[in-house]
């Protein structure tokens, strides 16, 4: 009987040692991080005289990004514009965007749970790299189906408008090819807020000359992600829905030897990385596939050089050049 009982403790054990490592206790990380609405503060007014004061109000609370959400996404021009009033009164007068702003209520009346979700990401961050940059604010906003996320360098914007999901009423009209209507839904938004500021604030854009180089930034990019939503489905991580995730997965061992066989692993052709990193219904050349197979491809090698290599810490591996060292712990299994 005590063999059992022992047995079943060690098991325990055991299991506990192996649970995810990416999954640590940030209870008691703190982050000062602010949250505004700014969609809701916008639709207050709807006279030329009251949009003027909302506008004002907003610069100084938006500064650089509430400028961009006007002049790029409203196509309003410059917040200083003397004008600004009026032509802000024609957008919350619109009767699109007045449909807009009450779906946005409904679907986002309660906030608190994305707020909590966006504050765990962070602190996350600050836990895995307590030396980058952290969001001081992050706004919300009506941004008319233009960006779903930007940062600055010290705030992020959502377009909520962006995660409405495919069957709302206005994402069905919108002239958006199906697959990324698809993706309209708030189950991606916190991953995207975590990706935006990444690749804004932390890990740069991908500057890599080769296939290579390209398949490890994203990697980089996906594993830190992992580790700033550890409860996050995979799939989810990969901005894929199941099926395609599935698809990548039992197709990894056939990637690869074909990437070998057409000689790509150390290519420049800049045809080639856009083929297999950039947003797309699928890859071309590969039947059923996703698109941005590559960077899946990346993510898992990456997963395996950590697995290799457990004392490795994030920040080693974001300042880890030797691509060759990361390349050689990768070999996918071909399935039976």
């Amino acid at each position: 009987m005590n063999k059992f009982y022992l047995i079943i403790f060690l098991s325990f054990v055991i299991a506990s040692c192996s649970g995810d490592k990416l999954d640590v206790d940030v209870s008691n990380v703190e982050v000062d991080l602010k949250f505004e609405r700014f969609e809701k503060e916008m639709f207050e007014g709807n006279t030329p005289e009251e949009m003027a004061k909302i506008n004002q109000n907003l610069i100084e609370k938006g500064g650089e990004l509430y400028e961009f959400y006007v002049y790029e996404m409203l196509r309003a021009g410059s917040v200083y514009d003397d004008s600004i009033g009026t032509l802000l009164s024609f957008f919350v007068n619109d009767s699109m965007m007045q449909m807009m702003m009450e779906d946005l209520e409904t679907e986002f009346s309660d906030f608190n749970v994305i707020e909590e979700q966006l504050t765990d990401v962070f602190k996350r961050l600050k836990y895995h790299l307590p030396n980058s940059p952290q969001p001081k604010k992050i706004i919300t906003y009506n941004g008319a189906f233009t960006f779903g996320v930007v940062s600055t360098d010290s705030v992020i914007g959502i377009g909520l408008d962006m995660y409405l999901g495919a069957q709302n009423r206005l994402v069905r009209e919108i002239r958006f090819p199906q697959y990324m209507k698809d993706k309209m839904n708030r189950d991606y938004l916190t991953l995207d807020v975590a990706q935006s500021w990444l690749m804004t604030n932390v890990l740069g854009e991908d500057e890599g000359e080769t296939f290579l180089s390209s398949m490890i930034y994203y990697g980089k990019l996906r594993y830190i992600l992992k580790a700033l939503l550890p409860k996050a489905e995979d799939h989810i991580i990969m901005r894929y829905n199941p099926e395609e995730y599935d698809f990548a997965a039992a197709s990894e061992f056939e990637i690869w030897e074909y990437l070998i066989e057409m000689n790509w692993i150390y290519s420049i052709d800049m045809k080639v990385k856009l083929r297999f990193f950039e947003e797309a219904p699928s890859t071309v050349g590969i039947d059923g596939s996703p698109g941005r197979i590559g960077q899946f491809m990346g993510w898992q090698m990456v997963k395996q050089y950590m697995e290799a290599n457990e004392d490795v810490t994030i920040e080693q591996l974001l300042l880890e050049t030797n691509e060759a060292k990361i390349l050689k712990e990768y070999k996918p299994e071909e399935n039976e």
